[in-house]
C-alpha cells in the first residue's frame, strides 16, 4: 500500500473520500501525490485498500467500529472518528478536520449531496473543492474568479442562494447580470476570464 509522510502539514488539503472508488481515476489519484491525510467512511475502507491506499481516519458509528476494529488494526496508526447514527459522515469529518486546523480539503462527492447550508460553517473557514470523475466544483467564497483558460473551455456557475448579480469577462456569450440559479459558459479565446459577484458562488471546472 502507498506510504505517507510521517509528518503532515495541515496547510495541505486533506482528502475526504466519500466515494473511494474514484481513486481508480488516474487524474483523481494524482491528488495523493503529496500524501494527504485520507479520511473515509467505514463503508469505503475496503474500496480504498483494494486500490492500494490506506486510510488515516475512518469515520464510523459505534456498531461499525465494533464490527471492524480488529481488521483495521493493520492500518495503525489509525484514527477512528466515532459519529452518531444521526450525524452525516461529511459533517463529522469536516468538524474533525476543522478542529485539527486543516485549512483545505478535497471531497470526493457532489456539493449537492447535502444542502449547501450544511457546509456554511466549513466554507467560511476552509478551502473546499468537490471532485467527481469528470469535474470539480470550487466554492468561490470571496466572489472573485480569474484564470487563464484555453478557448472552448466550459464552465458552470451556480448561485449560492437565489438570484445573484455577476459581471462576466472572456466568454462567447454574456449571461444576464442577474443569475437565477445556474449557467453554462464557454471561454471565447485563449485568455484570462473573470467572474465576479458581491457574494460567494459555486463554479464547476472540467478535469
Amino acid at each position: 500500500m502507498s506510504s505517507h509522510h510521517i509528518v503532515r502539514d495541515e496547510q495541505e488539503p486533506a482528502l475526504l473520500a466519500l466515494n473511494a472508488s474514484w481513486l481508480g481515476n488516474e487524474t483523481l489519484a494524482s491528488l495523493l501525490e503529496w500524501s494527504p491525510t485520507i479520511v473515509v467512511p467505514a463503508n469505503q475502507v475496503e474500496v480504498l485498500t483494494s486500490l492500494g491506499f490506506k486510510p488515516d481516519v475512518v469515520v464510523a458509528t459505534s456498531d461499525e467500529r465494533s464490527a471492524s476494529s480488529e481488521s483495521w488494526d493493520m492500518f495503525a496508526p489509525l484514527t477512528v472518528l466515532e459519529r452518531s447514527k444521526t450525524k452525516d459522515v461529511a459533517v463529522a469529518a469536516l468538524q474533525y478536520l476543522l478542529a485539527k486546523k486543516y485549512t483545505a480539503v478535497n471531497i470526493f462527492a457532489s456539493p449537492f449531496d447535502l444542502p449547501l447550508a450544511v457546509f456554511d460553517l466549513f466554507f467560511a473557514s476552509m478551502d473546499i473543492v468537490f471532485y467527481n470523475e469528470t469535474s470539480r466544483w470550487l466554492w468561490i467564497r470571496n466572489g472573485q474568479y480569474s484564470k487563464w483558460l484555453p478557448g472552448g473551455t466550459r464552465l458552470n456557475v451556480k448561485s449560492a442562494s437565489g438570484p445573484q448579480e455577476f459581471t462576466w469577462s472572456g466568454f462567447k456569450t454574456t449571461p444576464t447580470l442577474h443569475l437565477q440559479d445556474d449557467v453554462a459558459l464557454v471561454v471565447d479565446t485563449d485568455d484570462v476570464v473573470s467572474i465576479r459577484s458581491a457574494r460567494r458562488f459555486l463554479l464547476e471546472e472540467q478535469l
